[in-house]
């Protein structure tokens, strides 16, 4: 009896020690839980335009992380799949002293490592007033299923005006002016704003996908 007691007592214990597991595991799945970049790495969030985005889905923006960088990265924030709207050449790197990532590398790496990669077009389907609808479309059936990094070259343009109109579409975040005060944060439309080379840029058009382009212009 003492026997069989206490295997009932070392199966208990090591089902717990499984479910504990487990649990841990999940924690970065769940919305309040997954890793924040400016706290876990504040030079890689900086260095990298690496941040989470406020869905509770586990998703992250960033710019282009070099070859050497994103293992790293897909292994402690539990990243299941990748979105990049960037290209090759200069478009496959975030700064000019940085080594290029071409997209057959990174989607080599992220499958290495049972990551699904995707790239697609951030300028699909542009409707004035709802901005590149398809993009929209395309990448938020994707952050639905949370764990996913997307990113462009720089992690600010195009990841930002996409990741506002997932936002927006999605109902994580609807009012304009903190979509507007959201995205501006990672990137330099205020001082285009200011400097009068913004609206007619191109980069307005990315705006336009979370806040309708004249009612931008109204306001500044």
């Amino acid at each position: 009896m003492n026997l069989k007691k206490g295997l009932l007592v070392s199966t208990g214990i090591a089902a717990l020690i499984v479910l504990v597991v487990i649990i841990a595991r999940g924690q970065g799945k769940k919305g309040g839980k997954s890793l924040d970049p400016k706290v876990a790495d504040p030079e890689l969030s900086k260095k990298f335009n690496f941040h989470l985005i406020p869905d509770g889905k586990g998703n992250y923006r960033s710019a282009q992380f070099t070859a050497n960088e994103l293992p790293q990265v897909i292994k402690k924030y539990n990243i299941k799949r990748i979105i990049r709207f960037n290209g090759d050449g200069n478009d496959s790197k975030h700064r000019s002293a940085y080594p290029q990532t071409p997209i057959s590398e990174e989607k080599r790496i992220a499958q290495s490592l049972g990551v699904e990669h995707h790239f697609m077009s951030s300028h699909s389907g542009y409707k004035r007033g709802q901005g590149y609808t398809k993009s929209v479309e395309n990448a938020g059936a994707i952050l639905d299923k949370g764990n996913t990094l997307v990113h462009c070259a720089h992690g600010a343009d195009r990841t930002g005006g996409i990741v506002g109109g997932y936002l927006k579409t999605r109902g994580y975040m609807t009012n304009l002016d903190e979509l507007w005060n959201y995205t501006t944060q990672y990137n330099g439309w205020i001082n285009m704003i200011r400097n009068g080379k913004f609206f007619g840029s191109g980069y307005d058009k990315y705006a336009d996908t979370f806040y309708p382009i004249d009612q931008l212009k109204a306001k500044y």
